[in-house]
């Protein structure tokens, strides 16, 4: 007579699959494993573009909704939206319609969207911005002053200190009301320094240079000092 034993060794959750613990167990018969370990893959993925608010665009975006025989001449609305390209401004516009007067995107009609093109000014303006934002705990207003030659570029710079200061997104920032306010006026002490007096800039880096071009040398025998002297 001859016996045969066989050892059958349970498979741990590690050996059935690297990801699967606790109660992911139960779910490993109905789904197939390779999908299963691409979903887990694609988890700490962001799966949309991201939007670089730094060149911002100044946008009049008109709409309304669609007429219906209830009412055959809905109200058109007007709204100035910041945003990089067109595809973001309408986008903008229908999120705030959808939110403010209950229009949806589906219900609506773009009348139209233009590009407002200021003109090119080489002097800086202060410019007092007061905005809206969510966070993580609520909504908040907000203050704020910048140093620009343009509007869209104090926006730009808006969106990028909220981002760095806030943690704010881009999506969640609503801009209410812009003015341009003497620089006497400021509130702001990154400003203020700029109108009181004459600021100062301390020179870091100060590098002896040869006054004429005859005492100009590509190598030298020592090392240049970069500090004051």
């Amino acid at each position: 007579f001859f016996f045969f034993f066989f050892f059958f060794k349970q498979k741990t959750a590690y050996e059935i699959m690297p990801s699967l613990v606790g109660s992911e167990m139960c779910i490993r018969d109905s789904i197939n494993a390779e999908y299963m370990g691409f979903l887990i893959g694609q988890m700490g993925k962001e799966t949309r573009p991201q939007v670089s608010m730094k060149n911002v665009k100044q946008y009049l975006v008109v709409g309304r909704a669609k007429p219906s025989d209830a009412d055959s001449e809905p109200k058109i609305y007007r709204m100035r939206v910041f945003a990089p390209n067109t595809v973001v401004a309408k986008s903008r516009f229908w999120a705030l319609m959808r939110k403010q007067k209950k229009i949806k995107h589906s219900h609506g009609e773009l009348v139209g969207i233009h590009e407002i093109h200021e003109s090119l000014g080489r002097s800086v303006k202060v410019y007092g911005l007061v905005i809206r934002y969510q966070s993580r705990t609520g909504y908040h207003n907000m203050y704020k002053e910048y140093r620009d030659t343009s509007l869209c570029g104090a926006i730009s710079q808006m969106y990028m200190d909220m981002a760095g200061r806030h943690r704010a997104r881009a999506n969640t920032i609503h801009v209410i009301r812009t003015a341009v306010i003497p620089p006497e006026k400021a509130k702001r002490g990154e400003i203020k320094i700029f109108s009181e007096g004459n600021p100062k800039f301390p020179l870091l880096n100060k590098i002896s240079r040869a006054p004429i071009k005859k005492f100009k040398s590509v190598f030298q025998a020592k090392r240049p000092s970069l500090f004051n002297q």
